[in-house]
């Protein structure tokens, strides 16, 4: 279920659902966003790459988010558009500033999710307190990609989506 409501908000951040959402703020790299789905009120952030390799290769838009949902209660849901049907039998990996959390991927959705939710608290406050933050899985073709995203900003944005859709 996770996974699919994470596919859910990628797919309309990208596919132009996101038209719907409110934009609360950008802080620098990061923008936090405030919607709704069929559970309720959801707010998240997202960020694109500052950097992707290979850069010669075609790939859907790419996109970091972390999700609030109100209407179920789950907060810090850490989710990764990777833009490309992955191969979901080789290691993905999501690193801040050299410590690596193992991430599992989904061809169908193009996406990935921390292996273990129960890190996600913990991602996040890594977030806040690193500087980068470098994305690495492999495509069904067995392309190699890395994906660096500045977490300037992030705290901010962390911050404005907490006040947004606080614990009920």
């Amino acid at each position: 279920m996770k996974r699919l409501s994470a596919a859910l908000v990628m797919v309309c951040l990208i596919a132009g659902g996101a038209q719907a959402a409110t934009k609360l703020g950008e802080h620098d790299n990061w923008i936090a966003w405030e919607d709704t789905d069929a559970t309720g009120k959801i707010c998240y952030i997202s960020s694109a790459p500052q950097k992707f390799e290979p850069s010669d290769v075609l790939r859907d838009p790419i996109h970091f988010l972390v999700t609030h949902r109100q209407g179920t209660g789950k907060r810090n849901e850490v989710a990764t558009n990777l833009g490309y049907p992955t191969n979901d039998d080789e290691d993905a990996s999501a690193t801040i500033d050299g410590r690596s959390y193992p991430l599992v991927t989904d061809t169908d959705t193009e996406a990935g999710w921390l292996a273990a939710e129960a890190d996600e608290p913990g991602f996040v406050e890594a977030m806040k307190a690193g500087s980068e933050l470098v994305v690495k899985a492999v495509s069904a073709r067995g392309t190699h990609t890395i994906d660096t995203y500045s977490l300037v900003g992030a705290t901010a944005a962390m911050q404005q989506i907490d006040e947004a859709c606080p614990p009920e």
